[in-house]
């Protein structure tokens, strides 16, 4: 075996670490995708979605009022405010379905509204619309209706 000359020694040895280094660092790049930002995502195959109600033997109408009877269910249990809350959104909050009133039966977990609900119920129909709750709630939390 003959001797490498000092000047060929080096770039031999220079071109073997940069071809390591190119080698480490292809490596690196292919396990990763090259853009950060965007990232990839596959889309599952069009037959494995499927719609909602799609095996739905029923006809239209019926798909139409039970999704209505579902929506009405959902939104007409009203939510108990805290002695806090303003009265407009207490009041939405008992009236969530917006029907514009509130009744007896909205506002039977308020321990204490009762007597104010009798007061502000000046038409004795048992219902609050939203002045007349404003009134019973500015009574039942101790503050001003302003």
């Amino acid at each position: 075996m003959k001797p490498i000359a000092g000047f060929e020694r080096s770039s031999l040895l220079a071109a073997l670490a940069l071809a390591g280094a190119v080698g480490v660092a292809g490596t690196a790049f292919a396990q990763y995708p090259q853009d950060q930002s965007k990232p990839t995502v596959t889309p599952p195959p069009a037959k494995a979605v499927t719609p909602p109600l799609a095996n739905d033997p029923a006809g239209s109408k019926d798909k139409l009022a039970a999704s209505k009877d579902t929506k009405s269910l959902m939104s007409e249990k009203p939510i108990i405010p805290s002695k806090a809350e303003m009265a407009d959104a207490a009041f939405k909050k008992l009236d969530p379905s917006g029907k514009g009133f509130v009744s007896k039966e909205d506002t039977k977990d308020l321990n204490g509204f009762d007597s104010a609900f009798q007061l502000a119920d000046a038409n004795h129909d048992g219902k609050l619309d939203a002045a007349e709750f404003k009134k019973a709630w500015a009574s039942y939390t101790g503050r001003k209706s302003g």
